[in-house]
Formats: structure tokens, C-alpha cells, sequence
């Protein structure tokens, strides 16, 4: 019998990580597939960045511009006023004012609050920022000097224009649509998170506040790192995967502070440079001096910041008890995403479990006057734990709560109590609820969340109703409730309600005209239109087969807009098409030099199947492995195998992918170290971890390598029975073969020979042919 047998060869192709052409390396013909890997990388197209919600409020009938002039500001709307209704000059504005902190008194001979200001190291950038306008963001930890180098540069740059410092998240936008032109101005965004609410600032509102071609308003913005932090997170979560693009809860604000980038974005640091110590130390100054000292962040110590945490954390007697109870809970109420001052009487309701266990029932304790007082009184001369404002209400400081929230402090392991959520949603203003429902979320509150954001949307608030839909939506068994918000956000005009509505009934199977409907309102809504829903539209029509051409116009449309994933989905349509793959490759280009790593890998596939751009191809390879992609790795690893010289850089990368859990690299790793043919026992072993995952071509390796041994056959049948049940026709061919071979197991042999066949394998009908003339069934076929 003459049948031909595809066991021992091992044969290297490339594998692409795009959509181009699912190639890998194989031990025989079929080998291990890596369509599935390219799909996800590739032509999956569907992004998922997360569940998040919008920050903006819509307000029907309200049109941008629509209202009247006015020469004076709404009242309530900004924190500084002069006597005729208008802003006040930057020079007429004291920096404590604006939340430059005081600094300590080392001697009793200061009169000033504030040393001599040490210039920093990025202060050219916040000049050239400021002297541009728009919007320029100076990031660090709580009491790194953010606000005393921002306050510097506007008093330097900008001591005649206005300062507009707004009282609450919605203020600049009710300044605007009341009508009053803001010329010749800064807007000062101190701790930007505050203002990054449902109604606040978002990309639009600043649009309007710095038109383009004018550098007369400048906004000037502080954020704490953790914060920054949160909201690039936000930004980047997602890439490419399986699932659509839903918005999210900061979608809004994290696509804002993307968009502050370059040289707009300024980091000052807790420790000086050297350049900044040696200015420091020019100055004379002796608390300065001290601080150069200190050990600790150089304007930290100069606002008392550790000094500070001495007194909340360590202490005895009545005093401290009660005012450290009462610190605590101002601290938790903004931890709990509660902004605004909060009134005594909530502070009296909230503070006694938070005094020791010894003190919580003791007739004899301080009043909570005194304890106020203690908690208020500024230490070393500079700030104090708890600042008070009008109308007896209090804050904690910025700098307890940072330190707080990065572990450090009494309450540092402990979660926000139950009581405080509650009580707070009981004084909550519908946006203020909104945002105790949105650090509810953050915290995995989903309870509270859930309530506050009920709060908010039973209130009209249609962000509310948006993020209840993604709460819901998330929780599995909740899908109709979710509809439901979602609709009647969207019914209000919330355009990334109407695309998570899409999301939703897209993801149902049978609802997919619906859904594209609702991706159409989004994406049409507005000047610009919804860029999710402009790619999720995108995705729908791509995966139709026959709507390719629509597809492109609005993978155009959210690309031209900067959307990256849009960018990298434009190339994989056009990588398909054959005569398109020069422009492919320039949208490969534009997503990879925004930093998106499955377009680096894409593009290093792309200029590899070239021919003549290996090394190009390469670099991008490691560009995108460099940064963790696994999928990039993988491909310089297959990249490198095929050098030949370069055998054990490729085994480097394999191992590192595979160490990820990357089944292809595991398999290719075994590939590579069974060519080898010493080690045999370690590619078994790494056959073994990807074929236990489910990877059908470990399978069939795994089969191969255990059939060369001659003594296992039984194992072997076992793993190409596997593979085959899968559908794999490489193990199906070679399960034939195996069983031809033992005599009596023809007719298996024949119908596994059958099953490969019926799919076009020529090799499986040759095959079937010989067994079938060997048997008498058939004539004997020739070769």
C-alpha cells in the first residue's frame, strides 16, 4: 500500500498578527493554526475600553452662544467677584486664595505666608503654554508646588486679565451660556477632577472657552498624580479585542486630559532637582533652607505636610481624640467623591465611630467646637487638617487625602464607612450625588453607586440614567433594566447612551438593525458626532461582508478625528483588499506613532511580507514587544526563527510571550526546541501548556512529537483524536495514517481519511484512494 505520510516534517512559514495571511510555523502541512490570534489582533475589529459613563449633562433647548451679552457674572457662579459684578485681575487676587498653601514659620520674624518662590524646572513650558492660551495641566503628588508654580506664571505672564476661578463643577458653563464674554482671561481649574463631573467641563465647553487662533483665554489646571493616573487609565483601557466600544464613566473627562499632552502637560516634582536646589539655596530664606534639609518633599515640608499627618495620626488626651474623629471624617467624606465643604451638623452626625473604642461612649469628651477649633489650627504656621470655609462647613486637606489614598495613614486599609455613603446622599445635590455615585463605582461600592446614581436620574439627570445603564449592563442578569436607562438617556439626547444601546442589542444576536439605527443617531448627533459610535457603526458593517465600502467612510470618519482604534481598524480593512496595502500601512503608521501597539505589530507584518523591509518589520516587532504586547513578541520570534543565526534571540522572545500565556508561543517555543533535537522533553513540556489551554495546533504537535517516538503511539492517537475533534484536518490526515499503519483499524482509518477529504485535502484523498485499492475497494491510484 502506498500511502503518503505528512509526519516528520517540519515546515517554517511567518505568522502574521494582523488579518493578512494566517501563517505559523508548522511541525507538518497544517501545523498550528494561528488564525484565531489574528482575528483577535486584527479583524476583530471591536475595541472594548471599558464600562464608563459621560460627564455631560444635555439640556434641551439650550443652545451654545444662544443667550444675550451680559457685563456681569451670575451670582453663585465664581469664588471671586469685584464690587461691579466682574471677575478681578490676576494681580489682585492673593495666591492663598487660589490654594497655594502657607508655608511654615521657622522664626517669629516672617510677615509673609510664602517664602520666595523657587523657580522650577518646567516653568518654560508653563510660560510657553500660557503665553499660547488654551489649556495647560501641572500634575504631582498633594503639596508638590503645583499651584504656587501655576499662580507664579499667571502673575508673571498675565497680572491684567480676568481670573475666573468657578465655585462649582457647572459654573464656567453657566457663565458662558448666560452670555458673558470671557476675553482676556484665565480660568483657574485648582484639583481639575472637581470640575470633571456630569455638567462640567468636557472637550466642548473648552472648545468654546479657547477657540482656536486666539491665545487671550488661558485655563489653568492642577491635578493630583492618582488622579491623573485614573483618568489615562480610562484613556487607554480597551485596544483591540473581541468586544464592542462602550463609553464610560469618565470617557468624557479622560478624553479631555488626553488631549493635554506635550508640552501643555507639566509634571513638578516632590523632590528638587539639582539646578532647583542650588536656586533654592540662593534665596537665603531660612524656612527654605530647612526644607532642603528635611528628608522629605521639598514643598511638602514647607506647607507642614508631614507635620500634619504627625497631628492626625499620633496623639492622646480629649482634644486630639475628638479632632482626630472629626479629621477622619471630613477625609472619608471626600474620599466617598463628596467635594464641596461639608456642614458641621454632618460632621457631628458622622465623627464618633472614628474615635477610639475607649472614647466612643464617654459623657466627658470635648465639645465639637473644641474639636473643631483643634482640628483647624494651623500647625507650625502654615496649613491646617481641617480648613474651615463659610457658613460653618469644613474640608480635609488635599494633602491627607492624597496621602490617604496612596496608603498611607489611620485610614489607609480602611474602606469608606456605610454610614457616611448614606448620610452624605441625604444632603447630595443631584450632581453631587452623581459623583458619590461615580467614586462608589471606583471603590466597588456597586450598592451605593447604584442608589446615588437612582438619586440623580430619578431627578431627570440623564448622565445618572447613562451610568446606570453601564452598571447594570455589567452585573450579567440585569441586561433589560439596563435597556431601559439606556433608552431613556438616549431618548433625551445622550449620544453615548444611544451607542451603549447599540452595544447592548448588538451583543443580543438577533436585534443588529436596531442597533446599527441607534449607532447612526450617535454618530450623526452634533457637529462632530459620537466617535464610539462611529467606530462600533464601523465594526457592524464590516462584519456584514458586503458593506465594506460603508465600513471604510466611517472608520474615516472617527480616525480623521484622532481615534486611534479607528485608525488601526482603517488599515486592517484596507490590508485586505491587496492593492490598498500602501495606505494600509499609513494608518498603521499614524496608530503606532500614537503609542497603539497592535499597529506596530500590524505594521511589522505588513512591511515583513514585503520581502525587502525585514529589518524595518523587525524594529516595530520590538517597539511593540518592548512595551509587553505579547502578540508582538510572538512575531519577532517567528521573524527571528526564520534568520536562521538567530535561533536563540527568537527562543528570548518566545519564552517571554509564552511566559504571558500565549498558547501560539508555547507551541512555537516547542517547535523551536524540538529542531534542535536534544531537547525533546522541554518541547513536549511546552506542547503540554498550551494544548491543556484548548490550542488545537499544540494538539497535533504534541501528537507528532509523541508518534517520532515509537513507543507512545497510544498517547499520541489521543492528542490527534483531540485536535480532530475540533476540526482540525491536519490531525484528522495524520490520525488516519496512524491507524492505517496498525492493520487492524482500516475502517477508522478510512473514515477519518474521509472526514479531511470531504474538505478538499488532496493529501487525505490520495490517501483514501491507496487504502481503499489496497483493501480491494478501489482502484490502486497512481504515484
Amino acid at each position: 500500500m502506498s500511502v503518503r505520510r505528512r509526519l516528520r516534517q517540519i515546515v517554517l512559514l511567518f505568522s502574521s498578527v494582523a488579518v493578512v495571511v494566517p501563517v505559523v510555523y508548522f511541525l507538518v502541512k497544517q501545523g498550528l493554526d494561528r488564525a484565531e490570534k489574528i482575528t483577535s489582533i486584527g479583524f476583530g475589529l471591536l475595541g472594548a475600553v471599558g464600562l464608563v459613563a459621560s460627564w455631560r449633562t444635555a439640556r434641551p433647548g439650550m443652545k451654545p452662544g444662544a443667550a444675550s451679552p451680559t457685563e456681569s457674572v451670575p451670582l453663585g457662579c465664581l469664588l471671586h467677584l469685584r464690587d461691579d459684578g466682574r471677575p478681578p485681575l490676576v494681580e489682585q487676587v492673593d495666591p492663598l486664595d487660589l490654594g497655594v498653601k502657607p508655608a511654615i514659620d521657622t522664626t517669629d520674624r516672617h510677615d509673609q505666608d510664602l517664602p520666595p518662590y523657587v523657580p522650577r524646572t518646567g516653568d518654560d513650558d508653563l510660560e510657553w503654554a500660557i503665553a499660547e492660551g488654551g489649556i495647560v495641566l501641572l500634575h504631582g503628588k498633594a503639596a508638590a508646588g503645583k499651584s504656587r508654580s501655576a499662580f507664579e506664571a499667571i502673575h508673571r505672564l498675565r497680572p491684567h486679565h480676568q481670573l475666573l476661578t468657578p465655585a462649582y463643577a457647572g459654573a464656567l458653563r453657566d457663565v458662558v451660556e448666560a452670555g458673558y464674554p470671557i476675553r482676556d482671561a484665565v480660568v483657574w481649574l485648582d484639583d481639575l477632577e472637581r470640575f470633571l463631573t456630569p455638567g462640567g467641563i468636557d472637550q466642548a465647553l473648552l472648545q468654546r472657552l479657547c477657540p482656536s487662533g486666539r491665545a487671550d483665554v488661558v485655563v489653568v489646571a492642577t491635578i493630583r498624580d492618582e488622579e491623573l493616573s485614573r483618568l489615562d487609565h480610562a484613556a487607554t483601557r480597551g485596544g483591540q479585542g473581541q468586544e464592542l466600544i462602550t463609553a464610560g464613566l469618565d470617557e468624557a473627562a479622560a478624553k479631555l486630559v488626553a488631549q493635554i499632552r506635550g508640552r501643555r502637560r507639566i509634571p513638578v516634582g516632590q523632590h528638587l532637582t539639582d539646578s532647583e536646589r542650588t536656586d533654592a539655596e540662593a534665596t537665603g530664606d531660612d524656612r527654605i533652607t530647612a526644607a532642603l534639609t528635611a528628608g522629605v518633599g521639598f514643598a511638602e515640608y514647607l506647607a507642614a505636610g508631614p507635620a500634619m499627618m504627625r497631628r492626625w495620626s499620633v496623639g492622646d488626651g480629649p482634644s486630639f481624640e475628638v479632632g482626630h474623629a472629626l479629621i477622619s471624617a471630613a477625609v472619608d467624606c471626600r474620599r466617598a467623591g463628596y467635594t464641596t465643604p461639608v456642614p458641621r451638623d454632618i460632621l457631628a452626625k458622622l465623627y464618633r465611630p472614628y474615635l477610639s473604642p475607649a472614647w466612643r461612649h464617654r459623657a466627658d469628651l470635648p465639645t465639637i467646637t473644641q474639636g473643631l477649633q483643634w482640628a483647624c489650627e494651623r500647625v507650625l504656621g502654615a496649613s491646617s487638617c481641617l480648613l474651615p470655609h463659610e457658613n460653618d462647613t469644613y474640608t480635609a486637606s488635599d494633602y491627607l487625602l492624597d496621602r490617604t489614598t496612596t496608603g498611607q495613614g489611620p485610614l489607609a486599609t480602611i474602606p469608606v464607612p456605610d454610614q457616611v455613603w448614606n448620610t452624605l446622599l441625604t444632603i447630595a445635590t443631584t450632581p453631587q450625588a452623581a459623583t458619590i455615585g461615580t467614586h462608589a463605582y471606583f471603590t466597588q461600592r456597586l450598592d451605593i453607586a447604584e442608589q446615588a446614581w437612582r438619586t440623580a436620574a430619578d431627578t431627570g439627570d440623564t448622565g445618572a440614567m447613562f451610568n446606570l445603564g453601564v452598571l447594570l449592563a455589567q452585573l450579567g442578569d440585569r441586561q433589560e433594566e439596563a435597556e431601559q436607562w439606556y433608552r431613556r438617556a438616549a431618548d433625551a439626547g445622550h449620544t453615548r447612551a444611544m451607542s451603549n444601546l447599540g452595544v447592548l442589542l448588538e451583543q443580543r444576536g438577533d436585534r443588529q438593525e436596531e442597533a446599527e439605527q441607534w449607532y447612526r443617531r450617535a454618530a450623526d448627533t452634533g457637529d462632530t458626532g459620537d466617535t464610539g459610535a462611529m467606530f462600533n457603526l464601523g465594526v457592524l458593517l464590516a462584519q456584514r461582508g458586503d458593506r465594506q465600502e460603508e465600513a471604510e467612510q466611517w472608520f474615516r470618519r472617527a480616525a480623521d478625528t484622532g481615534d486611534t482604534r479607528a485608525m488601526f481598524n482603517l488599515g486592517v480593512l484596507l490590508a485586505q483588499l491587496g492593492d490598498r496595502q500602501e495606505e494600509a500601512e499609513q494608518w498603521f503608521r499614524r496608530a503606532a506613532d500614537t503609542g497603539d501597539t497592535g499597529a506596530m505589530s500590524n505594521l511589522g507584518v505588513l512591511l515583513e511580507q514585503r520581502g525587502d523591509r525585514q529589518e524595518e518589520a523587525e524594529q516595530w516587532f520590538r517597539r511593540g514587544a518592548d512595551t509587553g504586547d505579547t502578540g508582538a513578541m510572538f512575531n519577532l520570534g517567528v521573524l527571528l526563527a526564520q534568520l536562521g543565526d538567530r535561533q536563540e534571540e527568537a527562543e528570548q522572545w518566545y519564552r517571554r510571550a509564552a511566559d504571558t500565556g500565549d498558547t501560539g508561543a508555547m507551541s512555537n517555543l516547542g517547535v523551536l526546541l524540538e529542531q534542535r533535537g536534544d531537547r525533546q522533553e522541554e518541547a513536549e513540556q511546552w506542547f503540554r501548556r498550551a494544548a491543556d489551554t484548548g490550542d488545537t495546533g499544540a494538539m497535533f504537535n504534541l501528537g507528532v512529537l509523541l508518534e517520532q517516538r515509537g513507543d507512545r503511539q497510544e498517547e499520541a492517537e489521543q492528542w490527534y483524536r483531540r485536535a480532530a475533534d475540533t476540526g482540525d484536518i491536519g490531525a484528522m490526515f495524520n490520525l488516519g495514517v496512524l491507524l492505517a499503519q496498525l492493520g487492524d483499524r482500516q475502517e477508522e482509518a478510512e473514515q477519518w481519511f474521509r472526514r479531511a477529504a470531504d474538505t478538499g485535502d488532496t493529501g487525505a484523498m490520495f490517501n483514501l484512494g491507496a487504502l481503499l485499492a489496497h483493501r480491494g475497494d478501489g482502484e490502486q491510484p497512481e504515484g
